[in-house]
């Protein structure tokens, strides 16, 4: 069994169930994509592929994004992933091809990962499938497959092995193995989603110094401490640009208390560990919060054998895994524990995410572990102890108690109101007054106990006949992988990648051309998908200052901004935004109606200026009946030269314009101000081009959101670039760690 014959076997394994999984998607799936409808591979990600890779394809490595927010960071906002090597997929197929590949691919490596790990720990190849199985369809990973989530699933997938290269280093004190803790670093990097490397690396964090107890060595210490800060040179070049758009965006503040709380484990939800369906399925889950976020699902069989490992297994082998899993569920159940808050206020990193119910991921790792444990001692000693039978039999009685009691309880819509009542559930409220919903929910949950009742007494019988043929327990592999593919198959929903875009949104674009944007709350990425800009959009990085803006339109505290708004009225500033057609979405039918106030031009030359340094001055000033967009602008600082207070006259006009820039001629008859009607941020910058009658430019804030530049008299010929010096230094930087990685590879294969 520890042949390498039986490893290839393995991954054959693992391919097939994946295949099996997800073969009518990949080879008959056309237009079809992976998620759900309503997911955010539907509202972001497909948009997001789409953009950045057709971008690429032409050769442009796209920065900013100018058809979400009046223009935001795109590279930098990380979720786009435009260096991470699977996604290379998105240049060479369609994009929703490309998506099934690229979740396929993920789902599969992450069992490989797995696999490999626990061959590192030295379990059978028998146990390691087990685990790689389990982790690949347990409820913490597999979920977000519904959810959409693309940079998620490819973050996810490297954390095995971080956690196979600290135990190596261990097993082996060879510092080699530092380097696939590097490799698996930077790919979790690029892949874009950091939240989930930070979570990684405070348990890899916590699991290495577990291993230091008592194995110290300065080499094993010096490797350890190596590795994550060599995995962040190796994606500097992804790196460095998303710290720089950072400190631009909402990404970069503090988020509020009750926004970071969100998204908490409930302590309920452990019962989803053995019954995934008790609070409903997916896409009817009545619980609080997202189910994708707090489904623990591991299958009676997973948690069986990895209770019967912490109690019988030895426990040089066991402690430091459930030490993890206990610190990681507990920092998961969030702002349920007064934990949280002190976290949140002395922790660095802990205010900048919501959803800290992801540290269950990193739980089921551990938990997936410790059953691949329990199994391999049970196939080496091959006896099952009469207790633990016992208790697998007693445990499938008292979940037929359980079931029964849930099927027969009258409080049951008493207990679906008081989860509603939390604030905490996002399904519609009538279904929780509905009796017919009450009824299907308790039946659900009913059924759910009772199929862990019949899973736990199935496993006691194969327990039963493994103590006279040893053979019988690769009975337990097929009931776990069968347990956790059947709730996952379930979970599984595909759309129609021809539905995000509106048809007749389209038609009417196509029939009404020019420079303007529109206002599409229902479907803002949309826009990246047909070519249109839009004043709002769906993701997380919005630059701060429009976030301000948009949040004060809307009669919100600026200083509560994020990137979720909710629009209640239309702004007349919102012309300044070049806002040309609002989008509506009726039931079926589409509604688009033209602004009430005519959009200003993409470019202005204006003489008339206010300097207001204060954020708020500047919003009062906005609002004054006197203000008019087309003919003042307020600044935040003198500007060189100042404009002529006489009325402006002169040209401006666009000579040629890409995601990252805007070459702009104008010829001005006196010293104006040219203010370009796009979202501004620091890292956008002002360059005279040949035949400029001024050598050096100045790139302002004007009424905060937009940019502005003085000009003197004359013909100017200038380029308004966002920065990519963040990118250049990066560049240079994974370059040359690249270099080192490779040569320090090459070495360890010359001296195996």
């Amino acid at each position: 069994m520890q042949s390498r014959g039986s490893t290839v076997i393995s991954l054959i394994l693992l391919l097939a169930v994946t295949l099996a999984m997800f073969g009518d998607a990949l080879f008959a799936g056309g237009t079809r994509v992976l998620g759900h409808p309503g997911s955010d591979m539907f509202l972001q990600y497909f948009a997001w592929r789409e953009f950045g890779f057709r971008e690429l394809a032409k050769g442009n490595l796209a920065l900013w994004n100018p058809h979400i927010f009046s223009g935001a960071p795109y590279f930098g906002g990380m979720q786009g992933a435009l260096l991470y090597p699977p996604n290379w997929l998105f240049v060479v197929l369609p994009t929703s091809v490309a998506i099934n590949w690229t979740v396929a691919l993920h789902v599969f490596a992450i069992g490989a990962c797995m696999f490999f790990w626990m061959k590192q720990r030295g379990l059978s190849a028998p146990a390691s499938f087990f685990a790689a199985t389990l982790l690949m369809f347990c409820g913490a990973f597999f979920p977000h497959v519904f959810a959409g989530h693309l940079p998620q699933l490819s973050a996810m997938t490297w954390s095995p092995l971080i956690f196979c290269s600290i135990d190596a280093l261990f097993r082996t004190r060879r510092a080699r193995w530092a380097l696939l803790g590097l490799l698996a670093i930077a790919m979790q990097l690029l892949a874009g989603f950091p939240q989930y490397v930070f979570y990684s690396a405070i348990i890899a964090g916590l699991y290495a110094a577990l291993r230091l107890i008592g194995h110290w060595n300065w080499r094993i210490g010096a490797a350890l401490l190596s590795i994550y800060p060599g995995g962040a040179l190796l994606a500097a070049v992804q790196l460095l640009p998303a710290i720089q758009t950072t400190r631009e965006t909402t990404r970069g503040f503090r988020l509020p208390f009750q926004f970071a709380s969100m998204l908490s484990l409930p302590p309920e939800n452990f019962i989803t560990l053995f019954a995934p369906d008790f609070f409903g399925q997916m896409a009817k889950y009545w619980g609080r919060w997202y189910l994708w976020e707090t489904s623990l699902f591991i299958g009676i069989g997973g948690l069986a054998l990895a209770i019967y490992a912490i109690i019988c297994c030895e426990r040089a082998a066991t402690w430091r895994p459930v030490v993890v899993v206990f610190v990681s569920f507990l920092l998961a159940l969030g702002a349920y524990t007064p934990l949280f808050g002190f976290l949140y206020n002395w922790a660095p990193g802990f205010d900048r995410f919501r959803s800290i119910s992801k540290f269950s991921f990193v739980a089921s790792l551990f938990l997936c572990l410790l059953a691949a444990t329990g199994l391999d001692r049970l196939f080496r000693q091959k006896k099952i102890e009469i207790r633990f039978l016992t208790a697998v039999f007693a445990v499938a009685v008292a979940l037929v108690a359980a079931g029964w009691w849930t099927a027969t309880t009258a409080s049951w819509q008493g207990l679906m109101i008081a989860s509603r009542a939390s604030g905490q559930s996002y399904l519609l409220p009538q279904l929780y007054t509905s009796a017919e919903f009450v009824t299907q929910s308790q039946h659900r949950a009913a059924m759910s106990l009772f199929v862990a009742a019949g899973a736990c007494a199935l496993l006691g019988i194969i327990l039963t006949l493994a103590r006279r043929k040893p053979q019988a327990l690769f009975g337990v592999i097929a009931l776990g992988l069968a347990e956790t593919f059947v709730f996952v198959h379930g979970t599984r929903a595909t759309f129609d990648s021809t539905t995000i875009v509106n048809s007749d949104e389209k038609r009417f674009l196509e029939e009404h051309p020019g420079d303007y944007r529109i206002m599409n709350v229902a479907n803002p990425n949309s826009a990246m998908l047909i070519g249109a800009q839009d004043i709002w959009g769906y993701e997380a990085t919005v630059v701060r200052r429009y976030a301000e803006f948009m949040t004060w339109s809307q009669g919100g505290d600026p200083d509560q901004a994020m990137s979720y708004v909710k629009f209640v009225r239309y702004d007349p500033l919102f012309a300044m935004l070049r806002l040309g057609y609002v989008v509506r979405q009726r039931g079926n039918e589409l509604e688009t109606g033209a602004a009430p106030e005519p959009p200003v031009s993409h470019l202005l030359l204006v003489s008339s200026y206010r300097v207001l340094p204060d954020r708020n001055a500047i919003f009062d000033a906005l609002r004054s009946v006197t203000f008019d967009p087309a003919r003042e602008v307020i600044l935040e600082s003198e500007p060189d030269p100042k404009p002529s207070p006489a009325e402006s006259a002169g040209t401006a006009r666009i000579v040629a314009a890409s995601t990252d820039a805007l070459e702009i001629e104008a010829d001005v008859e006196q010293p104006s101000i040219l203010l370009i009607t796009d979202s501004f941020t620091r890292s956008w910058r002002a360059v005279a081009l040949p035949g400029s009658a001024q050598a050096r430019y100045q790139l302002l804030p004007g009424n905060y959101i937009l940019r502005a530049v003085p000009l003197i008299a004359g013909h100017h010929h200038l380029r308004v670039e966002y920065a990519r010096d963040a990118l250049a230094i990066g560049a240079w930087i994974s370059i040359l760690a690249s270099v080192l990685f490779l040569a320090a590879l090459g070495w360890c294969w010359k001296n195996r």
